[in-house]
């Protein structure tokens, strides 16, 4: 029966990875999102962010664990008439960590964004990680990397060719209405 081995092979390294997925949401449940969320509690406290951590359980096994920055008035006001003005709201970012399909955990991150006034940058994932990958410093890089993304996108200007992050401010939505018919 030599020419079973290879399928049988393959369909070992199958059944070790459906058991891989069970292994990996008993984890998540068990031990990865009370410290995830521990963690993450502990790098808002040392850094003095204010941020909510929120648990959305809609789904079993699909869970994600939502670090936000939140809203805010974003200092931007339309002018409605010469006595009301309208404040722009700004939503400042979200770091991510969602269960996948598979049991592993994708971390990804949501950019601010001035609601009416541009469009969002895409979210950006940062990693996927199993769970045994997961420890302290794994979750400090994550956040080290979404402020290095949060600076990028508030330091924003035009000097760098190419770095343009969104355009901001009037005229964004009609850009083709200045350019010329060819």
């Amino acid at each position: 029966m030599k020419k079973y081995t290879a399928i049988r092979e393959r369909a070992a390294k199958y059944q070790d990875m459906l058991n891989q997925v069970l292994v990996y949401r008993e984890t998540w449940e068990k031990t990865l999102k009370s410290f995830i969320m521990s963690t993450s509690e502990k790098v808002l406290e040392q850094t003095s962010i204010t941020a909510t951590i929120a648990v959305e359980e809609r789904f079993e096994n699909l869970e994600s664990i939502t670090i936000s920055l939140g809203k805010s008035i974003s200092g931007i006001a339309e002018n409605i008439d010469d006595e009301t003005k309208r404040n722009i709201i700004k939503d400042k970012g979200a770091l991510i960590y969602s269960q996948l399909f598979n049991g592993k955990v994708q971390a990804w991150m949501t950019y601010p964004l001035i609601e009416g006034l541009m469009q969002p940058k895409p979210p950006r994932m940062l990693g996927i990680y199993g769970p045994p990958e997961f420890n302290v410093n794994l979750i400090l890089g994550n956040f080290d990397e979404f402020f290095k993304e949060l600076i990028e996108w508030e330091n924003y200007d035009d000097d760098q060719p190419g770095q343009q992050i969104n355009r901001i401010g009037f005229g964004v939505h009609h850009q083709e209405l200045d350019e010329e018919p060819e």
